[in-house]
């Protein structure tokens, strides 16, 4: 068995695509199975937060202050209102994440509620649009993924990873950066400058190294043909890996009957569930005894 979260995720799902006789069994948790877009889109964000945060005296962007915390709670708040519900039940978490209609432009501060602190301003809500939906470039096409709107949006873990504090950058400013200097770019280029990647013209570059370390493959005939079985798990919290990109990887897989490849992997999807661990709802789960269940008594998970 190989089991794995976020980059050990990624090693799980690599173990099954590209060793695919070594293990009866892998469970990918979270996984940056993708980095090389990881990295592209969290330039995104940091691009994005760049311009529509406030300036100093000087002109410097405070990133930290795009949005504010009761901002961002009551975004969260008024998704549940709209959401929670559409499962059947009530209980502060968001399980049909794909009925959720929800868009920060309703928001938009109305005359007279500029001073409650909650609403946001047209360029905030277009800003967290951007945010939210990923990577596009300029034909509007998705270069990652999508991220749902759930309850993580008001948790310190978002605010780290795309505002940062008044003491702190943003995590994607260094995340970001120095994956595409470093990892990403061929060749690396200590040089590059994360607010002027283009994403029409650069995307290009990382091509060379995605091949290598990015666990993209959806064709698993092997793995699945001698009888091995898949968990992937994924927070809908999580504030740095889209939903909507391991969703569309999960739909490509095969081999797969009429419902899909379930009979031989299976996608789970945690509400309120930050980066492999952390958030407002459950984050432990016993993997280890559902893939060995699944793999040596046939009791699919």
């Amino acid at each position: 068995y190989y089991m794995g979260c976020s980059t050990g995720g990624c090693e799980a799902m690599m173990a099954a695509q590209r060793l695919p006789l070594e293990f009866d069994g892998v469970v990918a948790g979270n996984p940056s199975y993708n980095l090389t877009r990881i990295a592209v889109n969290q330039i995104w964000s940091l691009q994005t937060v760049n311009r529509i945060a406030p300036r100093d005296a000087g002109g410097k962007p405070l990133l930290h202050q795009a949005f504010t915390d009761a901002q961002l709670k009551a975004v969260s708040e008024s998704m549940l209102q709209q959401c929670d519900s559409m499962d059947g039940l009530r209980d502060g978490m968001v399980n049909d994440f794909q009925a959720c209609r929800f868009d920060p432009r309703n928001q938009v501060c109305k005359a007279g509620e500029a001073g409650d602190g909650k609403c946001l301003t047209a360029t905030q809500a277009e800003g967290l649009r951007a945010i939210m939906g990923g990577a596009r470039n300029s034909r509007g096409e998705s270069l990652y993924g999508d991220f749902p709107y759930d309850t993580g949006i008001a948790l310190p873990a978002w605010r780290g990873m795309h505002l940062g504090t008044p003491t702190s950058a943003p995590a994607n400013a260094s995340l970001g950066r120095d994956t595409l200097r470093e990892f990403s770019i061929t060749p690396a280029d200590s040089s590059l400058d994360p607010l002027k990647f283009d994403f029409d013209r650069d995307l290009v570059r990382t091509e060379e190294t995605a091949s290598i370390t990015d666990a993209v493959a959806t064709l698993l005939s092997t793995f699945a043909g001698r009888g091995g079985k898949m968990i992937v798990y994924h927070g809908l919290s999580d504030q740095a890996m889209a939903t909507g990109s391991l969703t569309r990887w999960y739909e490509r897989l095969s081999p797969r009957t009429a419902a899909g490849p379930q009979d031989w992997a299976r996608l789970f999807l945690i509400p309120g569930m930050t980066h492999c661990a952390g958030g407002q709802s459950t984050d432990q789960f016993d993997m280890l005894t559902a893939i060995q269940g699944w793999v040596e008594e046939q009791r699919a998970p």
